[in-house]
């Protein structure tokens, strides 16, 4: 008997999340039984309910090249427990840095994971068939990264409100999570970029940022320092050569790693009398400080699609949605909420985060999102980063507005 894929309704569950369509497909088995009525028992037992058809022609599903990072809420899918039988996907799994550059620079992927802030930058600078890219509003990691920042202890930084004046390092400016500290400086403490002396991580060649053109074209009003190939942060930290950086850690997984874009010279970074973590708490106390004045929690990265081909298959945008969620969900309950899937701070407990942040720690869709969206909008138009206020109406793929 050939595979045989099927496609279901929707899950039968009693809480919020039955809108959650069931993905999981039967595939290299032959079917037990015939799907009864209304719907069919899937390989964990777990019941569907509405409507179903068979797919046995595997030259009817649609092929898709996909890139994301490493992600707990994506492992369900990645791993092959989430499936559409209406796709046959070929994902690549990445770090950002990496994606985003191949991205960037190769265009490569149909539906990949992007930085939402150089997302916006492209739009601008789009030409031709490059970069012709729709957003869909599935919103995969939250703006944490500059949290690690680390300081030279002789700089006189004890938190946020000490970087005016200073000489701070990010791996590339227009990365999401460098935009969202600048917001958080700027909400908590009134310290404008124009404040800061930035340095560069990486050199123009890998960057992000140069792609983007942005070494030869900054935006008005801030200084911006590339390091050269022979320079990395960690030792220029060491040196007091800059006051505090992020992103420059040692590799935890190297097999990931095949560009080297985030350099790291081998300065011991713990039990360095010269160097501090800035956050003793891991950031925490800072996050539900602009939480609690502004009511947004920051998101770093958005799911893209190539334009034509969401065009093309005007069904496909709401099955990706409806996919990332079930794989999302997923992932939610394989760790009962206790794991990286769900909680922001490794030891928090699950209802003190949903006090301080909500219950779905990670919210996809247009309207649960759309006052951090707007925030992000507006400052990168302020800081020069685009040169026109974006509509959220312009940015995502209008099957999915309603969300």
């Amino acid at each position: 008997m050939s595979n045989q894929f099927r496609i279901t309704g929707t899950r039968a569950r009693s809480s919020d999340r039955a809108g959650v369509r069931g993905f999981q497909a039967v595939a290299d088995r032959p079917a037990a039984r015939e799907p009864r009525a209304g719907g069919f028992d899937l390989i964990d037992g777990s019941s569907y309910v509405g409507h179903h058809f068979l797919i046995t022609d595997h030259s009817l599903m649609l092929n898709l090249k996909v890139g994301v990072t490493k992600n707990p809420r994506f492992e369900p899918l990645t791993d092959g427990t989430i499936k559409s039988p209406r796709l046959n996907l070929d994902v690549v799994v990445t770090t950002p840095p990496e994606l985003f550059y191949r991205n960037l620079k190769n265009d490569e992927f149909d539906i990949f994971e992007m930085s939402l802030s150089e997302f916006l930058i492209t739009r601008e600078r789009a030409s031709g068939e490059r970069w012709q890219w729709s957003a869909l509003p599935i919103f995969p990691a939250k703006a944490f990264v500059w949290l690690g920042l680390f300081v030279n202890t002789a700089a006189g930084v004890a938190g946020l409100a000490d970087f005016k004046g200073k000489r701070i390092g990010v791996p590339d400016y227009v990365m999401t999570a460098a935009l969202w500290m600048r917001i958080f400086l700027r909400e908590l403490h009134n310290i404008r970029p124009s404040e800061i002396s930035w340095f560069i991580g990486r050199i123009p060649g890998l960057s992000h940022g140069g792609v983007l053109n942005i070494d030869t074209q900054p935006p008005a009003g801030v200084t911006l320092t590339w390091l050269k190939s022979e320079q990395t942060f960690d030792v220029m930290l060491d040196r007091g050569e800059i006051d505090a950086a992020y992103g420059f850690e040692p590799r935890h997984d190297p097999k990931l790693f095949k560009l080297n874009i985030d350099r790291y010279g081998g300065t011991p970074l713990e039990g360095n009398p010269r160097l501090k973590r800035l956050f003793s708490d891991g950031g925490r106390s800072v996050v539900e400080a602009f939480c609690k004045k502004t009511g947004i929690v920051p998101a770093n990265h958005v799911i893209v699609g190539q334009r034509r081909v969401l065009e093309d298959n005007p069904w496909l945008a709401r099955e990706l949605y409806d996919l990332f969620s079930a794989s999302k969900q997923t992932a939610y309950e394989r760790g009962h909420y206790a794991t990286p899937a769900y909680l922001y701070f490794a030891g928090t407990d699950r209802r003190d985060q949903e006090t301080a942040f909500g219950e779905d720690p990670f919210p996809f869709g247009i309207e649960k999102n759309r006052p951090m969206l707007e925030m992000l909008f507006r400052n990168s138009n302020e800081e020069g980063l685009i040169r026109r206020p974006a509509k959220i109406e312009e940015i995502f793929f209008p099957a999915l507005l309603n969300t």
